[in-house]
């Protein structure tokens, strides 16, 4: 039986609830227990000549009705092993190390593993009725990544290692569902030795540390088709208006012992809102194919360029039990 209402859930939830299935951001709503979900993920953009790229494969479980957990692998060629030499190189004035990184952007880099991200989301209350709902729930997220990210600016999903924490509040009336994601982040630093050509068997030990970061994400989603539900076989088009926003602290760079002075407005604190206008399909209440583009509203980000280009699918699995001779499959 515990099956059967999970597969309704599911259905219901994509039916009704499919507005605030946000491309970008997280809804409150958690998965139903038992259910497993897999999202097909990728970006992209244009680093003057060089496309950027990164590939995400999201694994997502309800543990319980209320919490669910996801995995998401990723593989992109937006850095390297190690920092690029261009972002290395500094000059001297007087007693100061200057140091600009200038010549970072661009760059050709294979594609390689860039981490995994861990998220965990618990859904601590809602409110609901007739078409209309609020809830709200806590997340907590973790990555692991030792790739060379050459900002300040943090981003858990592909380029740093670190862990985060936030609040989202999410309701909806009738065919408009809002959110709000609230959270830190608190990346770890990075660090290397290597040797330049230049300076032949000179060894630069590098240390980086990034900033701690704010983020502060709206989204509105709006059901367009269809007007009223005849079958659950019935497509729905969603589209949506998601700002994306971050302020974030300055990068330290030490090299060999001494902190570099930073020119580069990459390594500098800074804040930028985004905004991602996106479409969405949902095919048989539960597949979802989505679409956006994220472009500059008020200043910029330094870690990747605009416009973004995101596509993704995704779609659910049941876990249903054996069947026997004496009892039916679904209960």
């Amino acid at each position: 039986m515990k099956h059967f209402f999970a597969i309704v859930f599911i259905v219901f939830f994509n039916s009704s609830f499919s507005q605030e299935l946000f491309p970008n951001t997280e809804p409150a709503s958690t998965m139903p227990k038992g259910v497993l979900g897999i999202r097909a993920i990728l970006e992209d953009y244009k680093e003057f000549s060089q496309s950027r790229n990164q590939f995400s494969l999201r694994l997502m479980y309800g543990i319980t009705s209320r919490w669910s957990f996801y995995a998401q692998p990723m593989v992109s060629n937006h850095h390297g092993d190690l920092l690029p030499l261009g972002f290395l190189t500094h000059t001297h004035v007087g007693n100061s190390t200057i140091f600009n990184a200038a010549n970072i952007y661009g760059l050709q880099y294979p594609y390689t593993f860039s981490g995994i991200y861990f998220y965990s989301k618990y859904r601590l209350l809602n409110f609901d009725g007739d078409d209309r709902h609020f809830r709200v729930s806590v997340y907590g997220e973790y990555a692991y990544s030792k790739v060379a990210h050459d900002e300040a600016e943090p981003d858990l999903q592909g380029d740093n290692g670190g862990y985060g924490a936030g609040v989202i509040l999410t309701g909806l009336k009738g065919r408009l569902a809002v959110s709000f994601t609230g959270g830190f982040i608190i990346p770890n630093s990075y660090s290397e030795s290597r040797t330049e050509p230049y300076y032949g068997s000179y060894i630069f030990q590098t240390s980086l540390n990034y900033g701690n970061a704010i983020k502060y994400d709206l989204s509105f989603g709006y059901l367009l088709y269809p007007s009223k539900y005849e079958s659950y076989d019935q497509s729905n088009i969603n589209t949506y208006m998601e700002f994306i926003g971050r302020s974030y602290g300055a990068a330290s760079v030490t090299q060999n012992g001494e902190k570099a002075e930073i020119k580069s407005p990459a390594l500098q604190a800074g804040n930028y809102v985004e905004v991602r206008p996106g479409i969405q399909k949902i095919f048989n209440s539960n597949a979802r194919l989505d679409l956006s583009v994220g472009l500059n509203l008020i200043n910029r980000s330094w870690s990747h360029f605009t416009p973004l280009f995101m596509i993704g699918w995704q779609r659910y699995f049941f876990s249903l039990p054996k069947k026997t001779s004496r009892r039916p499959i679904i209960e």
